[in-house]
């Protein structure tokens, strides 16, 4: 994911998440929930006191090296954090793996405190451009290892991205959500490569 053609692609998705951010936002406790290695952190630009990395495993890279950073071993349909005690919340492609999205998007908006902001990014699967790009990058460099990439995905990105886009915004239908689609601004996920959620909550 993170070579040749698609990583440029990868990285425009972090670099797009962190665009309305500037040096001047401040984020007192921004959690990120299924942070892996800690890929998207070096795009961050606003500030922050405590940046709290949620995963399942710990990362083996050495990316985390500042004072600030924390890293949590938890699950993202229960997350480690009281109720209303996060700024904001970050996700990278991560509802595609959950047993139960709906479930844990209702627990990032109960974390996440009242004025509190949430960037969400799905990517399309199983959108046409998806797919196509998925032939022509990372299936390729799959088919050189002998890893069968179709039954990969099937078995790791189990839901659809248009049953998440619905539920995203059941769960934040009394807050303030835009999307936008990539590298086109439809909302549209077969013609997009990803999308980015942004969302304000309002209410309790």
């Amino acid at each position: 994911m993170y070579s040749g053609v698609q990583s440029r692609v990868v990285l425009g998705w972090h670099k797009a998440m962190e665009k309305p951010f500037s040096d001047d936002c401040y984020f007192p406790r921004t959690l990120e929930v299924g942070a892996g290695e800690g890929q998207h952190f070096p795009f961050v630009k606003h500030a922050f006191d405590d940046y709290v990395m949620v995963d399942r495993r710990y990362p083996s890279s050495g990316l985390l090296n500042s004072s600030k950073v924390r890293v949590v071993i938890g699950d993202a349909h229960r997350l480690p954090c009281a109720e209303e005690s996060i700024d904001r919340l970050i996700s990278t492609c991560v509802l595609h793996h959950l047993d139960s999205p709906e479930s844990a998007l209702n627990d990032w908006r109960r974390a996440v405190r009242v004025g509190g902001q949430l960037t969400i990014f799905l990517s399309t699967d199983p959108g046409l451009v998806t797919r196509l790009g998925r032939k022509l990058t990372t299936g390729r460099k799959a088919r050189k290892l002998r890893i069968d990439w179709d039954l990969t995905m099937a078995r790791e990105h189990r839901n659809h991205v248009g049953a998440l886009v619905v539920q995203l915004r059941h769960v934040f239908r009394n807050d303030k959500v835009s999307y936008l689609g990539l590298p086109f601004p439809w909302r549209t996920w077969n013609l997009n490569h990803g999308l980015i959620f942004r969302i304000t909550k309002t209410g309790s």
